[in-house]
């Protein structure tokens, strides 16, 4: 067993009943527009240190001064709610029923990415499961990579960006009759270095030793020295088939390994063997199971007799943490578990054992060890694990992405009127342009383009401020951004898939809308009104993206649809869980330092997002100058 996927405890995450997925989830930079936060400088001819220098600026009109800013920017987790009111009894941590209020609670990165912290191959498809009645979905899935059924599958990796900023920033003031008027601009561009690493020292995904364990019985604990007992997963028996040979036609015909039967009346057999029965002393019962909340192998021996069973197993597999229990034809297995993968993997089918010291297992218990055993050694031990499926389709799971170039060019317009360095009102519009990459292959999963994905965004806004005296200002500025329809690549969304972002392309149409808001307070040295301190906050609320689906998708009866990725055309759509859980929200905590010196000025500090909802737990850094003219 993988040690990585031991440490998996919280089973409910991958069986959430809502998408957490987002596609737009870094918060702004703290260096947007302008590179430092703290108070704007008096301009050059109205600081104190104006009259000491060499040579004074001649022409006052306009204020000028350019900025440039190094910053890095990194994050290994994502705020979600891990708890919401009516949370049931699933495991440790909760996670079965999730809410969208902010939170200060984290999982991994991948909750973003994917929807799920921990999840199945089987997950990307129409309705996120085969699990159910025996089908052909469950026949083409076992024939094609049965570890997509039950092996689950667990990305850990990291955030890290690096980059600069460059700026100007021009304005005209002393406008108007009584001077008090002002007008200006901004413009600046961003080079972003984004990387998506991945922690190697975690294993991917769950193989056969997590959910098929046997054990040799020990010579001197029963007679019969070569017996071995087991323990076997019952969402792994649950996606295995085996092709039976009906007479007279001699045609096989594939079985499921777990067989729901009506004869007697709510029976249930695992390769042909009895496994519920009336009491957990009945005859032919050939095992009982183990609870194991977080679905790894339960602890040794595994063999249990009789009078070791607790109780009868719940209709959805309820049950006490390593106790064991018998399935009870009394029970609607058929109606619940069978359709509940995340239920069948808190079980471990293991054999009955029958002699007066526990070591004898019955021949029914043997009988489906021989016989799971065959099918693994002809089917299992061949296939490909589920990542192998996914990368032969063109996607990589364990990728290292690193993204370099330009960002969006941002340009503002503001105008308003002020005292001096006393208080000023501005209105601004604003708008990025779209120079940076796009992500042109939506099979790259992990990557992170460096602007707003080939998106006008316009924004408008309003900057007002006071200094009540001159150690102290306070400024506020609220910002409101659209992102303007354009197409992107997308995987496709099927209908009732529980995991996003992975599966076969297509084109979308989206647009957003998010609000931004700086509040800020700058403390000046009493002595040196150019050396002081600002600490602030900054809250970015990003609303439901609006996606419609782009024109190339086929429809089917007037709905659309797409091929899957094993190949089944005319697989139902549903744009909505593109949209669904996309609003994100962080409050970030905002600090800096600054010294002018003459003309240069020298800036530094960093931000922190204490609490959020769908969004990444930034920490950010920087560094940055500013030259006055």
């Amino acid at each position: 067993m993988k040690k990585s996927l031991k440490s998996i405890v919280l089973l409910g995450t991958l069986c959430g009943g809502a998408l957490h997925a987002t596609f737009q989830f870094r918060s702004p930079l703290s260096l947007e527009d302008r590179g430092y936060m703290h108070w704007l400088l008096a301009p050059a001819d109205q600081a104190w240190w104006y009259e000491q220098m060499p040579s004074q600026k001649t022409n006052t009109d306009w204020n000028i001064h350019f900025w440039g800013a190094a910053y890095t920017r990194t994050a290994s987790r994502a705020f979600f709610d891990k708890c919401a009111d009516s949370c049931g009894p699933v495991t440790e941590g909760c996670t079965r029923h999730r809410s969208d209020k902010v939170t200060r609670h984290t999982a991994p990165l991948s909750e973003l990415f994917f929807g799920q912290t921990v999840f199945r191959g089987e997950n990307v498809f129409n309705n996120g499961t085969f699990a159910g009645p025996a089908s052909l979905n469950q026949e083409l899935v076992n024939s094609i990579n049965p570890f997509l059924a039950f092996a689950r599958i667990r990305p850990v990796f990291d955030y890290n960006e690096t980059g600069a900023h460059i700026g100007v920033d021009f304005a005209r003031s002393n406008l108007g009759c009584d001077e008090k008027y002002h007008v200006g601009g901004r413009v600046y561009i961003p080079y972003k270095i984004i990387e998506i690493e991945q922690d190697t020292s975690t294993a991917l995904e769950e193989t056969l030793d997590d959910v098929f364990v046997t054990r040799i019985v020990n010579a001197d604990e029963g007679p019969q020295p070569n017996q071995v007992e087991f323990a076997m997963r019952f969402d792994f028996l649950s996606t295995l088939v085996f092709n039976s040979v009906t007479t007279p036609s001699e045609i096989p015909t594939p079985v499921a390994v777990v067989d729901y039967a009506d004869a007697p009346p709510g029976s249930v057999d695992v390769s042909g063997q009895l496994v519920s029965g009336t009491s957990p002393a009945m005859n032919n019962l050939a095992g009982y199971f183990t609870k194991s909340n977080d679905g790894t192998v339960p602890n040794l021996p595994f063999r249990r007799q009789a009078s070791q069973v607790n109780g009868v197993l719940g209709a959805d597999g309820e049950g006490i943490e390593g106790e064991t229990y018998y399935m009870n034809m009394g029970v609607d297995y058929a109606g619940v578990l069978a359709k509940d993968r995340c239920a069948q993997a808190t079980l471990f089918l293991v054999p009955r054992a029958t002699d007066a010291n526990g070591n004898e297992l019955t021949q029914n218990a043997q009988d489906i060890l021989t016989n799971i055993t065959a099918i693994i050694d002809a089917d299992l031990a061949i296939a490909e694990p589920a990542s192998t499926f996914f990368l032969n389709n063109g996607i990589n799971l364990l990728a290292y992405e690193r993204i370099v170039g330009i960002g969006d060019l941002n340009a503002q317009l503001y105008g308003g009127i002020g005292d001096a360095d006393n208080w000023f009102v501005d209105g601004i519009f604003g708008v990025q342009f779209p120079t940076a990459k796009r992500a042109e292959n939506a099979k790259r999963i992990y990557y992170q383009p460096t602007g707003n994905n080939g998106h006008v965004v316009i924004n408008l806004g309003l900057d007002g401020g006071w200094k009540p005296c001159p150690w102290f200002a306070f400024e506020i500025r609220p910002y409101f951004y659209h992102a303007c329809k354009r197409n992107e690549k997308r995987a496709a969304p099927f209908a009732g898939q529980t995991v996003v972002n992975i599966g076969p392309e297509i084109d979308v149409s989206v647009a957003w809308n998010y609000f931004v808001l700086r509040t800020d307070f700058s403390f000046f040295h009493p002595h040196n009104p150019d050396l002081g301190f600002q600490l602030g906050y900054e809250l970015f609320a990003k609303g439901n993206d609006h996606v419609s689906l782009g024109s190339c998708v086929p429809c089917n009866d007037g709905n659309p649809t797409a091929t899957d990725l094993f190949g089944r055309p005319n697989q139902p759509l549903d744009v909505e869980i593109l949209e669904h859980n996309t609003r994100s929200l962080t409050n970030k905590l905002r600090g800096q330092i600054f010294y002018r010196s003459g003309y240069f000025e020298i800036f530094g500090g960093g931000t922190q997002i204490v609490s959020g909802r769908h969004a990444m737990k930034e920490s950010e850094g920087h560094l940055g100058l500013v030259i006055y003219f």
